[in-house]
């Protein structure tokens, strides 16, 4: 139906825009014409429409795969951070008295006990949102104790 009516709107522009009168052959021609344009034209649309559909299966399955991987690494931050809570040190509190600096304080039996001066830097490490200056404590200061 589409192709009469644009093969009348054809002769007719024909007619109207040309200094000739077109004949009944030269009108079959360019209808053949016109209707082997159209023929390629669909053929080319079924084509695309074929890999618009092939890209959309495509999209669908990204999607899905996107979703599962959404999955695993929720699953894996749920790990870390499982694996986080269990790594948190634990603390014990030493408060600070006149004459204690970190590497003395080490070797404390309550803290690491004799010949673990060494160890003076997991205090330091420990609190250095307190302690500006490793050298310098103070008396009075909580001292968070890193326990193994």
């Amino acid at each position: 139906m589409k192709s009469i009516v644009l093969t009348g709107l054809l002769l007719w522009s024909v007619h109207l825009y040309s200094e000739y009168t077109v004949t009944e052959e030269q009108a079959r021609r360019l209808i053949d014409k016109f209707n082997r344009k159209e023929e390629n034209a669909r053929a080319k649309i079924e084509e695309e429409e074929a890999k618009i559909k092939q890209l959309e299966k495509e999209i669908s399955e990204l999607k899905e795969r996107i979703h599962s991987l959404e999955g695993e690494i929720e699953r894996a931050k749920e790990e870390a951070r499982k694996i986080e809570e269990e790594k948190v040190e634990k603390y014990d509190i030493y408060v600070v008295k006149e004459g204690d600096w970190l590497a003395k304080l080490a070797e404390y039996p309550e803290v690491y006990g004799k010949g673990n001066y060494h160890l003076w830097p997991r205090i330091y490490k420990a609190n250095k949102d307190l302690i500006k200056d490793p050298t310098l404590i103070y008396p009075g200061w909580k001292l968070k104790i890193p326990r193994p």
